[in-house]
């Protein structure tokens, strides 16, 4: 009864096209951002236990569970909706919860991007099978641009996405999702990204989409792009396209322990990746603000030049 209860305080948020995000901490405070920032929504009537009971009812759906060993977890909640749970010891104001509106696929013409002044330049670099790092702070929009470029690949080609939540779907009959997955109470089961990225090869991908850059999986990506696979595409978090070169070398230097060198790290990023995008969050919305090119390797920097 409390489930179907909170099912019902939540509708009218889940189907606001306008919300973004919703938080929910102890129960009690309830926060959403409409584009704006977080603002203080109408308090739940519901406890800290009513939402646990919901949390592990939704979890349970999808053969998940909380243990102590695990205090966080991570679903989908309806189709387009992502849930995240940090449970107590780890939230030391009690049970959070975080809700993170999915993108959802319009069809072309009606692309949030579709208006974008640079959106129409990099539907013909996907096309053509170009190498494309999105980049921007979070809720910025990178993986709504993703998603509607995938669009446009076309329709003969195979994309395989790696994905820790399932978050891009796009139009696109040959789209496939794989799905990494932490271990068990008991330390087993676990499947990282890499593992997946490695799989994959043997599945005949045309294109392949990292869904965050994040990890020792990039490196992999980076020995892909410069033995023959083309298109990939992936998103990250950084503040410049210059800072999103430097944050995947610095990954790529955590996933072999400084063993091997910048300069072939630079090498790699040089020649593997064609495009690099900045995306934005501001008071008007989301915007493309940047997108460069990459121009090869001058020393030991990487040349990037505007796309023009």
């Amino acid at each position: 009864m409390i489930a179907m209860n909170i099912d019902s305080f939540l509708d009218p948020l889940l189907t606001d096209r306008s919300v973004t995000d919703i938080c929910i901490q102890s129960g009690s405070d309830v926060f959403v951002d409409r584009g704006n920032g977080m603002e203080k929504h109408v308090g739940s009537l519901f406890t800290e236990e009513h939402w646990k009971t919901w949390v592990l009812e939704r979890l349970s759906e999808q053969g998940k569970s909380w243990t102590a060993a695990m205090p966080f977890c991570d679903g989908v909640i309806r189709p387009h909706h992502r849930l995240h749970v940090a449970f107590p010891a780890l939230s030391s104001g009690g049970m959070t919860v975080s809700i993170r509106a999915l993108p959802v696929a319009l069809g072309r013409r009606e692309s949030v991007w579709a208006g974008d002044p640079y959106f129409g330049r990099l539907v013909e670099l996907v096309i053509r099978g170009c190498s494309v790092i999105i980049s921007g702070p979070t809720g910025s929009g990178k993986t709504t641009l993703l998603r509607d470029l995938l669009e446009y690949v076309p329709h003969t080609e195979r994309i395989i996405a790696l994905e820790d939540t399932p978050e891009i779907r796009p139009h696109h009959e040959h789209f496939l999702s794989l799905r990494s997955r932490a271990p068990n109470s008991d330390g087993f089961g676990e499947v990282t990204l890499r593992d997946l990225l490695k799989q994959t090869l043997r599945m005949r991908p045309d294109r392949l989409v990292l869904g965050e850059c994040r990890g020792p999986e990039v490196l992999d990506l980076l020995q892909l792009l410069n033995t023959g696979h083309r298109g990939a595409m992936a998103t990250l978090h950084a503040h410049t396209p210059r800072d999103a070169l430097r944050r995947i070398e610095l990954l790529c230097l955590l996933a072999t322990n400084g063993r091997l060198e910048s300069r072939v790290i630079r090498e790699m990023l040089a020649y593997g990746i064609q495009v690099l995008v900045q995306v934005e969050r501001t008071p008007l919305g989301r915007k493309i603000t940047e997108v460069v090119q990459v121009a090869g390797k001058e020393g030991e920097t990487i040349l990037l030049r505007p796309l023009t």
